[in-house]
């Protein structure tokens, strides 16, 4: 790609794929996109000063009219990553880079081997679902962003001197090639379980997009959850290609998590690594966030920290918004917030909420419209199995008809549910006629402060109306 913007030249302001965001004198990129053409918005991005077009040349032709510097670009959609990487001056080679890939975990993982980084004093930059930046993000659109957002990021953290960067790198972001371009040194692997089939289809696509990942030639150290049934594939495949590999699990791996004890607020486990024993405490509980330190610790060692200082820093980590986070008092049932929206996640959050349960686990939940219905099924019966009561609701319904989400959950629900249309009234009335003693768990928005229906995002927080229902509570 070096060839072609020295044909078409590098002195530009900026670089854009949305003729909205066009400047004077940058270079545009128009090519198909999922829902619009951006070749159809060549004109429009030349009328907001856009100094030369590169374009997909597939089924188009330039129009003479358009008198613009331009460059035709065959595959300019995979392209754009290594194309913006250059424009920015490759930022993250001059970065750490740790990319974390998996149906579940990603959030909580990035979150914490950033904050680990700063603690020890490497200034560290996170990208992924709870937005952008250093220590106070900034939100986003998506969990991983478009190519030219991902490396102009990387470029305004090189910029504040930041050291290291850790990014959520989704299954639809390498699909779509939005992470090309970034040279990432450690690659991790926290699972694999059901979501995103409405686009991937079936397993076998999902997983072959999450693989992407580990075959990008600047990764140094493969981090791979080794007791995952695609996890093993996956260092199957790597041990093959002879990537270093370090594995970690509760069952087996090169770093491994025995001795686990939990409490109602913390957790502690020992870990084995190169013959030595170290001594974890975490300020967290349940299991699945064992698998979350351990692919926090894995992850630090890979990028060359000293195991002693990382688990030193553990006891000092802070709570991930939206991941159980807790709200309620001693007079008040507890309330756990989180993010859980997959089968998988609920079901291991309704399993750790279960076990510190002294009167009912009540759950509150619902499932995303224009997303895979499948797993609809899947969620009923967990809740079902799990909760003693159950307040189905409404989630992002998008452009679906809410009625018709819940009346496709209900057909597989079991034991005591209600219906509540309306999730604000549903966190209300499962909070107002709870028992002092219950445990209240408020599953799949988490971090969220919006609801989006019909394509609007409304504002909406499942912690403010919890929040509010508690300030009314009245002991049952």
């Amino acid at each position: 790609m070096k060839s072609v913007l020295k044909k078409i030249g590098n002195h530009f302001s900026d670089i854009s794929n949305d003729s909205r965001h066009t400047k004077k004198n940058s270079l545009f990129l128009a090519y198909p996109g999922m829902h619009h053409d951006g070749r159809d918005y060549i004109e429009a991005a030349i009328k907001k000063g856009a100094k030369a077009i590169l374009y997909e040349k597939k089924n188009f032709v330039w129009k003479k009219s358009w008198n613009t510097k331009n460059f035709p670009v065959k595959d300019l959609k995979n392209k754009e990553g290594e194309i913006a990487n250059i424009f920015f001056k490759e930022p993250s080679k001059q970065l750490l880079a740790i990319g974390i890939t998996g149906t579940n975990g990603k959030t909580s993982c990035a979150y914490w081997m950033a904050e680990i980084q700063n603690l020890m004093g490497k200034k560290t930059g996170v990208i992924g679902t709870l937005g952008f930046g250093y220590k106070k993000l900034k939100s986003h659109a998506y969990t991983t962003p478009d190519a030219i957002s991902s490396h102009r990021i990387l470029k305004q953290f090189k910029d504040k001197k930041m050291k290291s960067v850790v990014m959520e790198v989704s299954s639809h972001a390498l699909s779509q090639g939005r992470v090309n371009g970034i040279l990432f040194d450690v690659a991790v692997f926290t699972n694999l379980t059901r979501d995103h089939l409405d686009y991937h289809l079936n397993f076998k696509n999902y997983f072959n997009e999450k693989k992407k990942l580990f075959y990008f030639p600047s990764i140094k150290v493969a981090v791979i959850n080794i007791d995952d049934l695609y996890g093993k594939k996956l260092k199957t495949l790597l041990t093959k290609n002879k990537t270093k590999v370090l594995s970690y699990g509760i069952k087996s791996g090169d770093i491994r998590a025995t001795d686990i004890a939990y409490s109602n607020s913390s957790t502690s486990f020992r870990i084995g690594y190169k013959k030595q024993i170290y001594q974890v405490e975490a300020p967290l509980v349940g299991e699945f966030n064992v698998y979350n330190l351990l692919a926090v610790i894995a992850s630090l060692i890979a990028s060359g920290y000293s195991i002693q200082k990382i688990v030193k820093q553990i006891s000092l980590i802070s709570q991930v918004p939206g991941r159980m986070e807790r709200l309620g008092s001693k007079n008040t049932p507890k309330i756990f917030v989180d993010y859980a929206h997959t089968p998988d996640a609920l079901k291991k959050v309704l399993e750790t909420l279960k076990k510190q349960t002294d009167g009912n686990l009540i759950c509150i939940f619902g499932c995303g419209g224009d997303r895979d219905t499948g797993k609809r099924k899947d969620m009923a019966q967990v809740a079902s199995k799990i909760a003693d009561i159950n307040f189905i609701t409404s989630d992002n319904p998008r452009n679906e008809n809410p009625k018709n989400i819940i009346n496709e959950i209900s057909k597989y629900m079991k034991g005591s549910y209600r219906i509540e249309l309306d999730r604000d009234k549903a966190i209300d009335k499962a909070i107002k006629q709870a028992k002092k003693n219950d445990v209240i768990l408020i599953a799949g928005k988490g971090h969220e402060t919006y609801q989006e229906i019909k394509g609007v995002r409304y504002p909406f927080s499942d912690q403010k109306y919890a929040r509010k229902a508690l300030k009314a509570y009245k002991a049952n």
